[in-house]
């Protein structure tokens, strides 16, 4: 058993060391009176509890910890298994960029290296969050039919704005600059909009809804305004890896963010059209 703090052995860095050991156990934390608890099978996480929450959800939550208790213990007993694998690859993903930042550092380069490495841990925990909501999509566990479908889609695209945004004051980056931009490649960006620095489909999803043309017709609408926001979260995604001053840490956010957009597009495309 080992046990020890989240700030002195980061829960990255853990990760990382359950994934490469192959191993089968049990990683508990604690953080204040929260607790909660994620389960591996031969170094894939299957199986993640934090409080009432099992499953994307329960990881996404234990992942956003910042500081707090572990316990690391052997467990051989089969776990149920609420992790889905596109989760569990990011989760992958997120350990591997440390361990190649951290191995590939050196003399005169730590400083520049140990920023981006913070940016990647940063961004992809994001990712990791953001992926709950496309199982959600997948999983077609979204009350209100495309609208309420695009309206979450909007609230991921805003997401990545924010972090964007946060991180750089150039003016071009603000949704009022690059949504006409985008608007000449694809005509129905136009009718997404801007407010207080984030993407607004107040006409968008009132035009959906009150759609009451053929089926057919009204799905390809949905398609092509979520075209329009998965490009505009492209156009901040490829934002976001300007920041990066090393290459390996640019190419592995960039293969993660693509990876993440192949999965969102394909579940936006599993969406059921009843309003």
């Amino acid at each position: 058993m080992v046990e020890g703090d989240l700030v002195d052995l980061t829960l990255p860095s853990l990760l990382q060391v359950m994934s490469r050991e192959c191993s089968t156990a049990i990683l508990k934390l604690q953080r204040g009176p929260n607790q909660g608890a994620m389960y591996f099978a031969e170094g894939v996480l299957v199986h993640a509890v934090a409080g009432p929450v099992t499953g994307d959800e329960a990881a996404c939550e234990l992942l956003g910890w910042p500081d707090g208790r572990f316990r690391l213990a052997r467990d051989g007993d089969p776990q149920p298994r609420t992790i889905t694998d596109r989760l569990a690859r990011l989760v992958v993903d997120t350990d591997g960029s440390h361990s190649s930042s951290r191995s590939s550092m050196h003399a005169g380069g730590g400083d520049e290296r140990s920023v981006d490495e913070q940016l990647l841990h940063d961004l992809l925990t994001q990712l990791t969050r953001l992926e709950q909501d496309t199982t959600r999509l997948q999983e077609g566990r979204v009350d209100g039919g495309a609208v309420a479908a695009l309206l979450l889609v909007t609230a991921v695209v805003n997401s990545m704005v924010a972090l964007v945004t946060a991180r750089c004051s150039d003016p071009g980056v603000r949704p009022s600059h690059v949504l006409p931009r985008l608007a000449e490649d694809h005509p129905y960006t136009q009718l997404l909009g801007e407010e207080r620095d984030r993407i607004s489909i107040a006409t968008a999803a009132g035009v959906l809804k009150s759609w009451n043309s053929s089926t057919e017709s009204r799905e390809q609408l949905f398609l092509e305004l979520c075209k329009a926001l998965l490009d505009v979260l492209v156009f901040y995604g490829n934002t976001a890896s300007t920041f990066f001053h090393s290459h390996r840490e640019r190419e592995e956010w960039r293969a993660t963010f693509a990876l993440f957009v192949e999965g969102l597009n394909s579940a936006i495309h599993n969406v059921e059209q009843s309003s």
